[in-house]
């Protein structure tokens, strides 16, 4: 009979590889969808900056629309003055508005709504015709030597009984209103100081043509 071969794992000098451990490396898991993402870091105040130099600029700009603005008016202004080197007259002509103003203007009483105070002379300044936005205005003053008293109560007779009056430190203002279309207003005063301490009368007479 025939030999069987041995059995290589039976054989008594033959013993099983001792156990090798397999080394792993940690792999972190990914987050899931629903996780928090933490928020990316703070950018620094470039932001800010930019606005407050928008702002600045914006400011620059409308405070040179407005030098350019009043630059063009007075432009203006200066091209409607004339002035007479002859006489002295001073005349401006606008649209809507004209005026003129000399030292020896000449007025009427029916110009200045009211009576001139008797033996009063014309002064240099304060003399004035004006038309604006469909009024007239025109403005006289005059020196007198009497007391601001007698000159107050002559205006106050000329006046009449509806006008009024108020007084302060040597000066008084009397006003008579006609109409709703007409008002005269006298200015009463006297300063040891100025015009040689005469006593000082301005009267304005203002009409208007409209609401007729």
């Amino acid at each position: 009979m025939a030999e069987l071969p041995e059995n290589p794992g039976t054989s008594g000098s033959h013993e099983p590889p001792p156990f090798q451990p397999v080394a792993s490396q940690y792999q972190p898991v990914p987050s899931s969808p629903g996780a928090a993402v933490p928020p990316p870091p703070a950018k620094s105040g470039g932001g800010a900056l930019k606005i407050i130099l928008i702002i600045v600029g914006i400011i620059a700009f409308f405070f040179l629309l407005l030098v350019a603005v009043l630059m063009y008016g007075c432009y203006k202004v200066r091209k409607a003055i004339h002035v007479n080197n002859s006489t002295g007259e001073t005349s401006l002509s606008v649209p809507g508005m004209s005026m003129s103003a000399d030292s020896g203007m000449k007025f009427t009483s029916s110009e200045l709504g009211t009576e001139i105070y008797p033996g009063a002379e014309p002064r240099k300044s304060g003399n004035m015709r004006m038309n604006i936005a469909g009024s007239s205005v025109v403005t006289a003053s005059f020196l007198t030597s009497d007391s601001t008293d007698n000159v107050v109560a002559f205006y106050k007779d000329k006046l009449g009984s509806n006008a009024t009056s108020m007084e302060f430190g040597g000066t008084a203002i009397l006003t008579a209103k006609r109409s709703d279309q007409e008002q005269v207003t006298v200015t009463v005063s006297q300063q040891a100081n100025q015009s040689e301490g005469k006593t000082q009368i301005q009267i304005q007479h203002t009409t208007t043509t409209q609401g007729k």
